[in-house]
């Protein structure tokens, strides 16, 4: 059976696979996938949550073109908190604390029930490629089933190519603790010449929570606030996937907030105690010793790492949280370490509340090849070979999220190769995943990347209320969703542009009879005639209570107000002015984005183009000049020495464009 061809195969069932997978099937591609333990779909080894500044924002991106990380956080959710709450709602973000097994569980149910997919529990221990004039993917070879052919390949390999895992003097081959490592694989890729980089991911330690002493931590409730992150939630078609909660320990007690039962999480820190047996024992510390090789990720380290390299600091944060519903482990946030064993035990009893604290899993390191993401285009897809894609953790990102975000684009171009149709281009105009593509294939990195918005220019257009009405009409022209859904986004568009017209229309003027309208709902009187939108766009302003006080005057015109979604139009009127500005510029670099750079172009002949500039865009090959800019080591008159050079030459040369 499995001998047959597919149009599409993908190696892996993390979060890039599960995502990949899925949209190649909903793009109506019969889609395999692969990998050597099936009960490890959708696992999380590391910390079981989902969300975050610039992640929430990706998974709402994945949810908007029909991908199941959002349904399946929020199904599995144990506490929901929105973050950076005193910001704009550019940077503002959900983080959802899940059952570890019921989200796994929901994800592989989600792959099982996918018309077009099969899975397949098997080893992938090479590609098929025909080398002959432009190499293509032909398939994959597998350790059981032998040989299976398709028309694309996503490899979603994570930590998992030449892995090894490591804890002070220990170490052991493999991607995660209980799963082995692949060097088949990875020698299979280094064969091609791709080219490959070492890097490094850790996790803390897990600990019992009956031996938690809760009363010297601060407790963190979740929210009290109807937070969703898939729009399936946001609407009330979800039905959660949950547990009755532990009768004993640390997370029995359950609040009922946001309407759904939620557990608490506790706070607490490091201490000067620990931070002198981490310093008496750098000697042991693999990260100090030369054990590791590849580089960490800056924006997670170990906590020997920032002891370290914060010697100032007399604590940092540690976090006590859920792993699941049943489960007496504690996931200690905040102690990624690959220190030994018997160190980490030491640490650990010197934090406040985890004196007497057994921990029952050590935590490690994980070194492993990750792919130079320079190899690739826009779409995910090998310059070197045709139909070969990559996704996730392999191309050298670190975090769940990016790695949905990269699969759901993998997988839908490895459709569209199969299919032969447009690509999924996704720019750093219209996506926070297209502002994560850019970086990774025009940019070097010398650790693991992480999405952060601070590297979308256009964050306040990119906003997690704004992904359906972006990418909606993207996905369903791919797709990726069905046409219900496309409408009811465009009928919430249509909603709030006539919410905040009607508003802009509606005058209020200094009377009794408008004043005391406005005081019965909370609202400041007006001094002067405005209209409804100004009076809106008041710091102090609820939008509800702006519509209910137009109805008590008969003055609303507009949809009816239970039909508004009143968050999204409230942020639209009061953030519009900006929003505009930064419509503004998107505008003003588009010609650099379509500017396309000839494919044979040969920079080393470019008259006054710099040496280092020339090295880098040689091996970059950036497709666009709006990529070249962003190339590392090419500064601005370089970029003037090749617009005049392609003035000359590109009106006879051939474009790179995304393959169909």
């Amino acid at each position: 059976m499995h001998n047959a061809a597919y149009d599409a195969i993908v190696i892996g069932t993390g979060h890039a696979g599960c995502e990949a997978a899925l949209a190649a099937a909903r793009m109506g591609c019969r889609t395999l996938i692969v990998a050597p333990n099936l009960d490890r779909v959708g696992y999380m080894p590391c910390n079981p949550s989902i969300g975050g500044p610039g992640k929430s924002q990706i998974v709402a991106e994945v949810d908007a073109m029909g991908g199941a990380m959002a349904i399946a956080a929020d199904a599995t959710a144990m506490q929901v908190r929105e973050l950076n709450t005193s910001k704009g709602p550019a940077v503002r973000a959900i983080r959802i604390q899940c059952d570890k097994s019921l989200y796994a569980i929901f994800m592989k149910e989600a792959l099982e029930t996918q018309s077009d997919l099969d899975l397949l529990q098997d080893e992938a221990v090479g590609l098929i490629v025909d080398s002959g004039g432009d190499p293509h993917v032909l398939g994959i070879q597998t350790r059981i089933s032998g040989e299976i052919r398709a028309s694309a390949v996503v490899i979603t390999a994570g930590t998992f190519l030449r892995a090894r895992m490591i804890a002070g003097e220990s170490r052991t081959e493999g991607g995660r603790a209980g799963d082995a490592g692949d060097t088949h694989l990875s020698a299979s890729l280094s064969g091609l010449e791709l080219r490959l980089r070492r890097f490094k991911t850790g996790t803390p330690p897990r600990i019992d929570a009956r031996t938690v002493d809760v009363s010297q931590t601060t407790p963190q409730p979740g929210d009290d606030a109807a937070l969703w992150m898939s729009r399936n939630g946001r609407l009330g078609n979800l039905s959660p996937m949950q547990l009755p909660p532990a009768r004993t320990g640390i997370f029995s007690r359950v609040d009922r907030l946001g309407g759904r039962d939620q557990v608490r999480c506790f706070q607490t820190t490091t201490t000067v105690e620990g931070h002198d047996v981490i310093r008496r024992n750098l000697h042991r510390a693999p990260m100090y010793n030369g054990a590791i090789e590849g580089a960490g990720p800056r924006y997670c380290p170990s906590i020997e790492d920032k002891v370290g390299r914060f010697a100032d600091k007399s604590g940092h944060p540690v976090f006590l949280e859920p792993e699941g519903w049943r489960s007496h482990e504690v996931y200690v946030q905040g102690m990624s370490t690959s220190l030994p064993p018997d160190i980490q035990d030491q640490v650990v009893r010197t934090i406040p509340g985890l004196e007497q604290a057994r921990i029952t899993r050590y935590g490690y390191a994980v070194e492993y090849d990750a792919l130079d993401p320079t190899e690739l285009t826009q779409t995910l897809e090998s310059r070197r070979v045709s139909g070969l894609f990559f996704a996730g953790q392999v191309n050298g990102t670190s975090g769940y999220e990016e790695a949905a975000g990269q699969g759901l684009a993998a997988g839908a171009n490895a459709a569209a190769h199969a299919k032969g149709i447009e690509t999924l281009v996704l720019t750093r105009q219209n996506s926070y995943i297209g502002v994560m593509i850019d970086d990774l294939i025009s940019k070097p990195f010398n650790e693991p990347y992480r999405m952060l918005t601070s590297r979308a220019e256009y964050r306040l257009l990119l906003r997690s209320d704004t992904a359906d009405s972006r990418l909606g009409p993207v996905a369903h022209g791919m797709g990726l969703i069905v046409d219900n859904r496309l409408a009811d986004v465009e009928t919430e568009q249509l909603s709030i542009r006539a919410t905040i017209a009607a508003l802009q229309s509606t005058w209020l003027g200094a009377n009794p009879r408008h004043a005391a309208a406005l005081e019965a709902l909370g609202l400041r009187p007006t001094t002067r005639s405005m209209t409804a939108l100004d009076l809106a766009r008041r710091p102090e302003a609820s939008l509800a209570c702006v519509l209910q006080a137009l109805q008590s005057l008969d003055l609303w015109h507009g949809p009816a107000i239970e039909s508004i979604p009143l968050d999204r139009t409230d942020t639209a009127l009061r953030y519009s002015t900006f929003v505009e500005k930064e419509n503004q510029e998107v505008e003003r670099h588009k010609s650099n984005e379509s500017r396309l750079i000839p494919i044979d172009i040969d920079y080393l002949s470019v008259p006054g183009l710099r040496i280092e500039a020339s090295q880098r865009l040689s091996a970059s090959r950036p497709p666009s000049l709006g990529h070249a800019v962003r190339t590392a080591g090419v500064t601005p008159s370089d970029i003037g020495a090749l617009l005049i050079h392609l003035a000359r030459v590109a009106p006879a040369a051939k474009s790179e464009r995304p393959r169909r």
